[in-house]
């Protein structure tokens, strides 16, 4: 089961939730989960007989501890297909378009955010012409991971929507209190995306309205990101 910041009413629980529902998933095999950042690899809990999950990690002790079923068996209990690959996320998936090869995600998972230092790279205007080109469209939902303690990185999410003219649901879940955290998520989409229809939204937990009340930013790009504009008070 998927425990942590990843439970069933996180954002990543509610964006498989809601491809998996979808008409446009049915009948086309098993869902394409794509995971920038694997921790312990608790999003393989989702996978289903028939789907493929794979996951990209820079650090090779995390890809290391995530295999040993001494210590985890996230990977090795998944239903699903699934592979990792070493090395920068954006970098691979910038590798796989340019061998002309899209992975075709219904979902593509970000979580890469909750620690001190964030790897901005990842959140740029770049990086989401990126997401978005390995996104199976309009049904696929990008599903970030915005936990963070000192940075509030919602602005920065809905700049690079706003400007890619994609749609952002904000979604806070409590947790339980046992097997699953308090978390913030963000889940990036088409406009046409049953996600943000009414339904959509109460079944999220959250109305997003917040989300368009907040201060305006530009986007950050490669050439350009502004930490100072986002910092909690």
């Amino acid at each position: 089961m998927p425990t942590a910041y990843f439970g069933p009413e996180s954002g990543v629980g509610v964006a498989v939730r809601h491809v998996t529902a979808s008409p446009a998933s049915s009948g086309q095999g098993g869902l394409q989960i794509g995971v920038i950042g694997l921790g312990v690899g608790t999003v393989a809990a989702y996978g289903r007989t028939g789907d493929h999950v794979r996951f990209y990690e820079i650090n090779p002790d995390d890809i290391r501890i995530a295999r040993d079923t001494q210590c985890f068996t996230f990977l090795s209990d998944s239903l699903a297909q699934v592979d990792v690959i070493p090395g920068d996320g954006r970098l691979s998936l910038e590798r796989e378009l340019a061998d002309h090869d899209p992975d075709n995600f219904d979902v593509l998972v970000l979580d890469a955010f909750s620690g001190d230092a964030i790897p901005v790279h990842l959140l740029t205007l770049e990086a989401f012409e990126t997401y978005q080109r390995h996104l199976k469209m309009p049904s696929g939902i990008l599903a970030i991971h915005i936990t963070n303690t000192y940075l509030d990185l919602r602005p920065v999410v809905f700049a690079a929507a706003r400007k890619l003219g994609l749609s952002a649901v904000f979604v806070h879940s409590t947790g339980d209190g046992r097997v699953t955290n308090p978390t913030d998520w963000m889940l990036v989409s088409s406009p046409n995306n049953p996600l943000n229809t009414g339904p959509s939204k109460s079944a999220s937990g959250q109305d997003d309205g917040d989300v368009f009340r907040l201060k305006t930013i530009d986007p950050w790009t490669d050439d350009y990101s502004n930490l100072i504009h986002i910092i909690r008070p």
